[in-house]
């Protein structure tokens, strides 16, 4: 059934795992903003982010079973049925059942896989865009963690005054995450175009 009217609350608090993880997706989370505001078709949403409908249909599909999106209109345009959907709030806020570190950690790390994900099954071989690839392993003592956090937020500011509508859309990723094993040098990869 559909309701044309239907309008998203204003936040809804995700605590069960099918949501979150359903939810910590980017072209997810980039749909439901776009849903938030306006009801949608999967062509319109697709048009939008500048892909084929058939790249972003099965992220429809998962939304809407978890209950993040729902259908509210349909129409008859002739040989097909247009659907129109709605995200069912307008902001979202990741909790838990059991509110714990190891948990919060691992949706952090589920994030920054999923965005590296996403962004590895768009790169083509002729895509000219820069991308600058550093992991450097380094022991760090307990004490230097948070002026190292502060550091890496001041860098992230910084990074977010380039921001321009006339720019190439880029993400920075930033993650400090313990290593599966303490007996480690400094090794470091670096990827340079």
């Amino acid at each position: 059934m559909t309701n044309k009217k239907f309008r998203p609350r204003k936040l809804l608090v995700l605590e069960k795992g099918s949501q979150i993880k359903a939810y910590v997706h980017p072209t997810r989370i980039t749909i439901l903003r776009i849903l938030a505001s306006k009801k949608k078709t999967v062509s319109n949403v697709a048009k939008e982010l500048g892909v084929h409908p058939a790249n972003i249909t099965h992220h429809f599909k998962l939304l809407e079973k978890v209950g993040l999106i729902r259908l509210v209109e349909r129409r008859d345009i002739g040989k097909n049925i247009e659907k129109y959907y709605r995200s069912v709030a307008r902001y979202f806020v990741v909790s838990f059942d059991k509110p714990g570190k190891s948990s919060k950690k691992a949706l952090a790390l589920s994030i920054l896989r999923n965005d590296l994900s996403t962004a590895i099954s768009t790169v083509r071989r002729d895509d000219q865009r820069e991308i600058i690839t550093l992991i450097k392993i380094a022991r760090i003592l307990p004490r230097d963690v948070k002026p190292l956090q502060k550091r890496i937020m001041k860098l992230i500011k910084e990074f977010t005054q380039y921001d321009s509508v006339k720019g190439t859309a880029y993400t920075m990723n930033i993650s400090v995450y313990p290593n599966e094993t303490q007996n480690v040098g400094h090794e470091e990869i670096i990827i340079d175009e």
